[in-house]
C-alpha cells in the first residue's frame, strides 16, 4: 500500500512540475511575464488600425439620374439601376489603374400572364465616359424574367480606365435604347 501511495505522489509531482508555466527569467512568480504578455498585444494592435485605414482603397458614391427606364417596343421592360460600388484600382505605389464600377439591375416584365418572357443582356449595355468613349461591361450576367414578375441581376462590372469618369449608361433591349446619367462622388 505504501508503494502505491509513493508512486502516486511521485507521479503527480512529476506531472505538476512538467506542466508548470516557465517564465522568461525562470522565476517562480511568473506574474510579471503574464502582465507583460497581456499588455504587449494591446500596444501592437493600436498602431495596426491606422495603417489598415491608410491602405483602404478609395471608394466613390454612384448615383443614376434617372435610375429607371422603360425599354422594348411595347415598353414591356421596366429596368431599375441599383448602384453597388465604385472602387479606385490602384497599385501598391498609389498609382491609379482606373475604377471598378459595379451595379445591378432589377427588371420587371410588364407583359400580362401568358405573355412572353423577356431577356435583358448587359453585354449590350455601354458606359459612356467623360471623354466620349463608350466601353462595354467586363463581367455580369443576363436576366430572364417571366411575365408579370421582377428579377434582379447578378453584379454587372465595368472597368473604367485611369483618368476617366462615367457620364451615362446606355441600356439596350429589343432595338430600343434608354440613357441614364451617372455621376461618381
Amino acid at each position: 500500500m505504501k508503494k502505491v501511495t509513493l508512486i502516486t505522489v511521485v507521479g503527480l509531482s512529476a506531472m505538476l512540475f512538467s506542466c508548470k508555466q516557465k517564465t522568461a527569467n525562470n522565476t517562480a512568480g511568473g506574474s510579471d511575464t503574464v502582465k507583460a504578455a497581456t499588455e504587449q498585444p494591446v500596444a501592437d494592435t493600436e498602431p495596426a488600425a491606422p495603417a489598415a485605414q491608410g491602405n483602404a482603397p478609395k471608394t466613390y458614391t454612384a448615383t443614376f439620374t434617372p435610375d429607371t427606364a422603360l425599354l422594348g417596343k411595347q415598353k414591356e421592360a421596366f429596368v431599375k439601376v441599383i448602384p453597388v460600388s465604385a472602387t479606385d484600382l490602384s497599385d501598391p505605389d498609389g498609382k491609379s489603374g482606373g475604377i471598378e464600377f459595379t451595379f445591378k439591375i432589377s427588371v420587371t416584365n410588364k407583359n400580362k400572364i401568358g405573355g412572353s418572357s423577356i431577356f435583358v443582356g448587359p453585354a449590350d449595355f455601354r458606359l459612356t465616359l467623360d471623354n466620349n468613349t463608350a466601353i462595354s461591361r467586363s463581367e455580369g450576367g443576363a436576366v430572364s424574367v417571366e411575365a408579370e414578375s421582377t428579377k434582379e441581376s447578378e453584379l454587372i462590372i465595368f472597368r473604367i480606365p485611369a483618368g476617366a469618369k462615367p457620364k451615362s449608361l446606355n441600356l439596350f433591349y429589343d432595338e430600343t435604347r434608354a440613357s441614364v446619367g451617372v455621376s461618381l462622388q
